[in-house]
């Protein structure tokens, strides 16, 4: 209806404008007050249940707009994600209405970016039909799909957009969370998203982008399956061998840590979806996951005496492929992580916003290659000598001499060096510029593991010893190692070197991880 005001004022053009202005605020309404309430944004302008009325008046009109303008300033998609899936699944329209107000808005952010790629997906899950869960999703799908909330939906393909397609064919042969990881897709979308621009909202774009994410997110839910059922898998095998303890230290578990509490961590696991958790506690999550069936696979391989009787044991069968789990409920649910993406929900899943799922990486609006915030020093960090080059060094000599004289099996995505009982495991890339390479591009990866192994094996040694110092050191040196990397990360970007980019900001990611892991152990 249009809203009561002097009509001598508006042209009729602007009294439609504004009553379908009114029309959005009304039907998204519900979706806003729900935010508000649960984030404590600001007092809902209605009480609970109500919604603003057919026919405001100019002051209603006005303020009730601005309420939902002052909203739109302070969510963040990682906040909408977590709003229950009752009522952000309540209804169709209200979803539609909340991103058409985005859309609309004259100024967009790079948030106001991050909200609409995820609502749109998530649009998508809601109103798809059933079929299109377990098919190859077509632009043309998208199109028609999101017509309703998206008008001029074009399925034309962009060439600019082509990357995603590249992207979505190396994700076609991933089997686990851990290859998805290895090549970097969440990232290299990431990448495509923000050199988008103001292109980003052409109608074809919206369209590609949302597929991407999709595609992205079914995976996801494929993978993680895959490899939880490998961890029960390889449980199941190590009983079968009479073998009850396992050495799980690279899991955050212990060095002889039970099958039986093993399988219930599996059987039982679960994201970390409360209110207040962070992005990095996300991305713990699943780094946790992956270095658990790391830790299995090794413990399986030592008892059928190689490796591939490990894998053999070890892998799912083809039936995990595609789980009964695509439904826009489970699509809620695994949010996030994306990723993410993560204002971005960037994360090693974070689906990029990752509209990705979000998942694997402070606060999800916070650029996870930002220096970690330094904590007040304690009066013996304050005191603590950097760790010295000759240290450094050492260490680099250490992890080189290992894998020259082990070179990691050809399909084997991931490696572990072992210094001072401390297993620290590679990515490929790390391990490839170590053997292999010898450019800058390495030299700046070697610095990462090298920062990431000593700050590792000096937080075994304050769990074992209670030693405080070393640790203090190795902190010191990963901080800022951090924003070196950061810097080499934003200067990849610039010159269009996705791979660098790529590569460098995982490692750097991890080392971020590790240094939120080492503070928790200072006094």
């Amino acid at each position: 209806m249009t809203p009561k005001m002097p009509s001598t004022t508006l042209t009729p053009a602007e009294e439609t404008q504004n009553s379908e202005r009114w029309t959005e605020a009304r039907l998204a309404y519900p979706l806003y007050a729900a935010l508000a309430r649960q984030f404590e944004f600001a007092t809902p302008p209605y009480p609970a249940s109500q919604v603003p009325p057919e026919q405001p008046s100019r002051e209603l009109f006005d303020r009730d707009l601005e309420w939902l303008d002052g909203i739109d300033a302070k969510v963040r998609a990682f906040q909408i994600r977590q709003l229950p899936p009752e009522i952000l699944n309540a209804s169709e329209e209200a979803l539609r209405a909340f991103i058409q107000r985005l859309l609309k808005r004259p100024a967009k952010t790079s948030a106001d970016r991050d909200k609409i790629d995820w609502l749109l997906v998530q649009y998508f899950a809601l109103c798809a039909p059933e079929a299109l869960y377990r098919e190859a999703i077509k632009l043309a799908d998208v199109a028609r799909v999101l017509q309703p909330v998206l008008v001029e939906a074009d399925a034309t393909p962009l060439e600019w957009c082509e990357p995603l397609d590249q992207i979505l064919e190396t994700l076609d042969n991933c089997h686990s969370l851990r290859d998805m990881l290895e090549n970097g897709l969440l990232e290299q979308g990431r990448l495509v998203k923000d050199s988008a621009g103001d292109m980003f909202y052409d109608p074809a774009a919206l369209v590609a982008f949302c597929r991407f994410n999709f595609s992205l997110r079914r995976a996801f839910i494929r993978m993680l399956h895959a490899d939880l059922s490998a961890v029960k898998a390889a449980v199941d095998a190590l009983e079968a061998a009479g073998v009850n303890s396992v050495d799980c230290r690279r899991a955050g578990f212990s060095a002889a840590e039970t099958t039986a509490r093993i399988r219930y961590y599996s059987e039982n696991w679960r994201q970390p979806f409360h209110k207040d958790y962070t992005e990095s506690s996300v991305s713990r999550a699943f780094e946790q996951l992956l270095a658990l069936r790391a830790d299995l696979e090794e413990a399986v391989a030592r008892v059928h005496g190689a490796a591939g009787d490990a894998a053999a044991s070890v892998t799912p069968p083809k039936v995990f492929a595609q789980p009964d789990v695509a439904t826009p409920e489970k699509f809620s649910e695994i949010e996030s992580a994306a990723a993410s993406s993560g204002p971005s929900s960037r994360s090693p899943l974070g689906l990029a916003g990752i509209g990705d799922p979000a998942p694997l990486s402070t606060p999800p609006t916070k650029d996870v290659l930002t220096a970690p915030s330094k904590p007040a020093k304690s009066a013996l960090e304050s005191n603590a000598a950097p760790t010295g080059a000759a240290e450094v060094e050492k260490c680099l000599e250490a992890i080189w001499e290992q894998l020259i004289a082990a070179p990691p099996s050809r399909g084997r995505s991931m490696s572990t060096v072992v210094l001072q009982d401390t297993k620290v495991l590679l990515s490929s890339w790390e391990v490839a510029a170590f053997v292999a390479q010898g450019d800058q591009q390495a030299e700046d990866l070697r610095r990462a593991v090298v920062a990431r192994a000593l700050l590792s094996v000096a937080m075994d040694q304050r769990k074992r010893s209670g030693e405080e110092s070393a640790l203090a050191s190795a902190l010191l040196h990963a901080r800022s190692e951090v924003s070196y990397f950061q810097g080499r990360v934003e200067q990849a970007k610039r010159s269009k070197n996705t791979e660098a980019a790529v590569n460098l900001g995982i490692s750097t990611k991890r080392l971020h991880s590790t240094i939120e892991e080492a503070e928790k152990l200072q006094p």
